[in-house]
């Protein structure tokens, strides 16, 4: 008599330990369990009673609740976020349901490396977030293998090892496999970990003891609740309010402290301009509403504005880099990866125009605005004004790896990050995004320091450790904090193996459409 086919339970307990091992605010010290997490999602997987569509609510229970911070933005976008989001773990289970039990767990990790780089950088729709290796963001020294082949290589390394691991618990349940093939499969996946980790980290380039001085401000408001609190005509008022307390005061502090900071760091969109690039390349534009406000020194201001490429051009979040008290525009950097829905709107151009109209006003309604935006171009490093070259990331691209290493293989030492998160009013978006800077500082062997408009903002060293934070806070907060550091520098040149870290995210997604198709091969007829 066969046996009954399983219910639902194991699906969503799976998803539900793996999104609490995504990092998350609520649950901050659970990150290693996200082996027992993959371990429980392989075998559930590879129960063969099991529908393809239990791989399917699987996936959509870990989509749930790790992004349940999108529902801030608009619910529609987190309800397309989780239906989406479980296809990837639906081809996961259809990957390795009919893998040969020897060679499971390292297809598991394979497919499941393959699915995560897919879902990163789907073209309108990419979602990055809640990788398995960004789990391990508060443990940097068990993510050497990054280095060695992005993260990619290290979701595979846990999605084999933990597949190895249920393999062994499936063998002490019921035999099969046998103890002592599961048991060498354990010690071999661990293995391999284990050497690509200590390698990655021998991979670093020495520093040449170098730092930096700065100064992070995080004004800590979200602009939208500030101006639905006053009256239209109280807009601009506010805005202008909220730049003179919230940021120009907090770094007259800071400059005034002997010696001052060498870079000062403000959030992405900290003042509403839009300059010419023509003008910036000239060194002609000028933020007025700073001119004058902050007192001579040879500090440098960065922070986020945005700049237009044509007259009649959409515009390019950018981070500009001030001389003060002039507020002159010297250089900046644009960005590259831009956020689906908050600026450009994914998929629009077809959908029936009922459909499209209606999305379009939701998004207007949630962000206060319709943006759309142009994506940038990767331009040289910046440079303090003692000469020393470093890179800016805009928001989402830290969620990425190639924009943080065409900085650093352009002789950026340090890689500073603006971002604005206050739309998700807490939640998982925060450490998220703090993990994802980890990772490219490990990638990169370069630190990271992230200023960002309400948290998570630090300062991550080139081994991926936090070095200096402000405690995470959500707005609205009741006044702006400040973090002084002095942050080691990078070499100014990206580990070796960068071409292998650049193939290793294809190479998975090749491997997994190879599963795919090997999986639904019908077997020739005796």
């Amino acid at each position: 008599m066969s046996a009954a086919r399983p219910d639902l339970a194991g699906p969503l307990a799976a998803g539900l330990l793996l999104a609490v091992a995504t990092p998350s605010a609520w649950l901050p010290f659970s990150g290693p369990l996200v082996v027992l997490a993959l371990a429980l999602v392989f075998a559930v997987l590879r129960d063969h009673r099991r529908p393809l569509w239990h791989g399917y609510v699987l996936g959509c229970a870990h989509m749930a609740v790790f992004s349940w911070s999108v529902h801030h933005v608009l619910v529609f976008a987190w309800a397309m976020i989780v239906l989406l989001g479980g296809l990837y773990t639906l081809a996961v289970h259809a990957a390795v349901r009919r893998l040969p039990p020897l060679f499971a767990p390292l297809g598991f990790g394979v497919a499941l490396a393959g699915v995560c780089w897919l879902r990163a950088h789907m073209p309108d729709i990419c979602y990055p977030h809640g990788q398995p290796a960004q789990s391990l963001w508060r443990w940097p020294a068990l993510l050497g293998s990054v280095a060695v082949g992005g993260e990619p290589l290290a979701n595979a390394l846990l999605g084999w090892l933990g597949g190895a691991v249920a393999a062994l618990a499936s063998a002490w349940r019921t035999g099969a496999p046998t103890w002592r093939s599961a048991g060498r499969g354990v010690a071999t996946a661990a293995t391999v970990a284990a050497a690509l980790t200590v390698g990655g980290a021998m991979l670093r380039p020495v520093a040449d003891g170098g730092t930096l001085d700065v100064a992070l401000v995080e004004p800590g408001f979200h602009l939208v609740h500030e101006l639905d609190a006053v009256p239209p005509e109280r807009a601009r008022a506010r805005v202008d309010e909220l730049l003179a307390e919230r940021l120009l005061a907090p770094t007259r502090q800071a400059l005034a402290t002997s010696p001052p900071p060498s870079l000062v760091l403000w959030p992405e969109s900290s003042v509403f301009a839009t300059l010419p690039v023509e003008d910036v390349v000239a060194s002609d534009a000028r933020l007025l509403d700073l001119r004058g406000k902050l007192p001579a020194t040879a500090a440098r201001l960065l922070l986020g504005v945005n700049v237009r490429q044509r007259v009649d051009a959409p515009p390019t979040p950018a981070a500009v880099l001030c001389e003060l008290p002039g507020a002159r525009v010297l250089s900046h950097q644009e960005k590259r990866c831009l956020v689906p829905g908050g600026e450009f709107q994914p998929g629009v151009r077809w959908l029936p125009r009922a459909a499209a109209e209606w999305l379009l006003t939701a998004f207007a309604g949630a962000l206060g605005s319709l943006p759309q935006c142009e994506p940038g171009r990767e331009l040289p490093p910046l440079r303090t004004a003692d000469g020393v070259p470093f890179g800016a990331l805009l928001c989402y691209d830290n969620a990425f790896a190639a924009p943080a290493a065409a900085q650093v293989a352009q002789g950026a030492r340090l890689l500073c990050v603006l971002s604005n998160e206050s739309w998700y009013e807490g939640g998982a978006e925060l450490p998220q995004l703090l993990a994802m800077s980890v990772l490219r500082a490990i990638e990169t062997a370069t630190p990271v320091v992230r200023c960002t408009q309400d948290g998570w903002s630090g300062v991550v060293g080139r081994d991926g450790r936090l070095l200096a934070d402000l405690p995470l806070a959500a707005a609205p907060q009741p006044a702006a904090r400040t973090l002084r550091a002095t942050v080691p520098l990078g070499a100014g040149v990206p580990p070796a193996l960068a071409g292998v870290r650049g193939l290793a995210g294809p190479a998975a997604a090749v491997a997994l459409l190879v599963l795919l198709l090997a999986g639904h091969r019908r077997p020739r007829p005796i």
